[in-house]
């Protein structure tokens, strides 16, 4: 009789093992089809060097600073190979709520873009400072473009570009890229 509870037991608990085994093996079937199923994309942010808030009102000044950071190499640190690219790139950003936004930011790629072609230019924009409100969505962005014709040419000039962002369905979106005078601080 003893032998025979020992079994029974044995039955029982290899009955459990299996059941345990069926069911771990199932739960993996079922994850790996759905994980082949997604359609999430993970998006990394890039790294942030203080921290930003956003509210239904705006953002914060340091969150400005960074999407100015991101916005300005697209729009200044240019070479007519690359103009295209970053254009595409820039205008998936630019406020529709008026087509205005839109047209300038493409009429100022068209122009330099024959500009560069011409004179065989490259620049890079070396940002110094960023002045920011916060209120009103704009940066004013202090540096030096350095601008390169060919092989020989070179020229260095201190800049001051504004940026003016749109605060819209919890999204920040480019409105404005102009040269400010140096002497408007």
């Amino acid at each position: 009789m003893n032998r025979l509870a020992n079994i029974e037991t044995v039955a029982r608990q290899r009955n459990i093992f299996m059941f345990l085994c069926i069911l771990s093996i199932s739960t993996c079937l079922f994850i790996g089809i759905k994980m082949l199923n997604s359609t999430e994309r993970i998006i990394l942010v890039p790294g942030l060097n203080q921290e930003v808030w956003t509210s239904k009102e705006g953002v914060s000044a340091s969150y400005l600073e960074e999407t100015a950071a991101m916005y300005l190499p697209l729009l200044l640190d240019l070479d007519y190979s690359s103009i295209d690219w970053k254009k595409e790139k820039l205008l998936a950003h630019v406020s529709q709520s008026d087509g205005v936004y839109m047209q300038s930011l493409s009429e100022y790629f068209a122009r330099v873009k024959e500009k560069y072609k011409q004179f065989s230019l490259s620049t890079h924009f070396a940002v110094k400072k960023l002045e920011t409100n916060s209120k009103e969505l704009t940066v004013k962005a202090y540096g030096q473009l350095i601008s390169r014709f060919g092989e020989k040419g070179f020229e260095s000039e201190p800049a001051i570009y504004g940026l003016t962002f749109q605060w819209l369905s919890g999204k920040l979106y480019l409105q404005e890229f102009v040269k400010l005078n140096n002497e408007a601080n």
